[in-house]
């Protein structure tokens, strides 16, 4: 999703989407005073429960212009989403982030923070509640959705370490009584055709 940073910036002077979210920063005091953890926790946790999105942070999410973050500050910004995404969401939340140099017509050197969020394979709980995303905005999950959305995110619906395929494991591995299952008396004499065509090897 926006492979190169011209993509995310044409993006970003369209708006806000079901997959995009911006944030402006405030600081005060060597501290980040806004926006809220809170609600910034619910919006990730959101685009986690839906599709995934990106989160760029040092942009007018109004206006669509590029305020940036200064340098001094994007460790501290980093710091803050990591903490988000490990004390406010449940189960934590896993993201990219990425600082991106913005050119501005001050000529300062200025930066963005984008924030990548997979669609995750569980349901996020957020201070907020169980939010998802429609269109540029998070709504709170009814009973329903948020049932449906268990049910599908179970652990039923994950690769088990023991169905998984072991690549460039030997025949002799497999015990004969479990392949033979796979012969009829229409297969060929030769067991590692019997393997091959029944995709047991």
């Amino acid at each position: 999703m926006f492979a190169t940073t011209d993509d995310l910036l044409n993006q970003i002077r369209l708006g806000e989407d079901s997959f995009l979210e911006l944030k402006a920063l405030e600081f005060k005091s060597g501290k980040i005073s806004g926006p809220d953890r809170k609600q910034m926790a619910d919006e990730l946790a959101a685009m986690a429960n839906t599709s995934g999105g990106v989160l760029v942070l040092g942009v007018d999410d109004r206006t669509k212009s590029l305020i940036g973050i200064p340098l001094e500050n994007l460790d501290l910004v980093e710091t803050w989403i990591r903490n988000i995404c490990n004390d406010l969401i449940t189960p934590q939340l896993l993201c990219q982030i990425r600082k991106l140099p913005i050119s501005m017509a001050s000529n300062e050197e200025r930066f963005i923070v984008r924030i990548d969020i997979h669609k995750s394979l569980h349901v996020h709980k957020s201070p907020g509640g169980y939010f998802h995303r429609i269109g540029s905005s998070k709504r709170q999950m009814t009973t329903d959705i948020l049932s449906r959305l268990f049910q599908s995110r179970s652990q039923t619906g994950l690769i088990r370490f023991d169905e998984q395929a072991v690549r460039h494991a030997p025949k002799s591995c497999l015990k004969k009584k479990y392949w033979e299952v796979f012969k009829t008396p229409l297969s060929s004499d030769d067991n590692d055709d019997v393997f091959y065509a029944s995709s047991v090897c």
